[in-house]
């Protein structure tokens, strides 16, 4: 029996809360693992230019902002059925848009305050892992990230 194919579209389309005026903030892209085997965990590194998912804000220059996400367990697909997802240490990345700013690895599960010095507009890319079960039911699976960004 050959294996069957998921398709992970639209994954976790990205929704922020900016906590201050001087915040601007979007989701640019979702995370998307494209075609999923079953049985064959899938794995999108934050640095994959076109699955990754993509966040962007932009700040003033010299204040202290923190990165938090609100990460879902699972994807929810087709009449019910679900797939777990997660996340890892090295799944995010944040990087200033300035020549001299330096990409910066952080794990997603926690907060992460940066110092504003080079840019005031920020990258944030976001990876992760599914793992469809042997019998996973084909279709579409989706949730939620939320990417909170508060100014201090």
């Amino acid at each position: 029996m050959s294996p069957r194919f998921l398709w992970l579209l639209g994954l976790l389309a990205g929704t922020a809360s900016p906590l201050s005026a001087q915040l601007t903030i979007q989701g640019d892209r979702n995370l998307a693992f494209g075609v999923v085997i079953q049985g064959v965990a899938a794995s999108v590194v934050p640095s994959d230019p076109v699955k990754s998912g993509e966040f962007e804000f932009t700040s003033v220059i010299g204040k202290t902002i923190q990165i938090a996400f609100t990460l879902p367990p699972r994807l929810n697909g087709p009449t019910g059925a679900t797939m777990p997802i997660a996340f890892g240490a090295t799944d995010a990345i944040a990087m200033g848009t300035a020549p001299s700013s330096i990409a910066v690895t952080f794990d997603p599960r926690t907060a992460k305050q940066f110092n504003l010095v080079t840019s005031a507009r920020i990258l944030v890319f976001l990876g992760g892992r599914v793992t469809p079960a042997a019998n996973q039911r084909t279709g579409s699976y989706s949730n939620t990230v939320t990417m909170t960004v508060t100014v201090f």
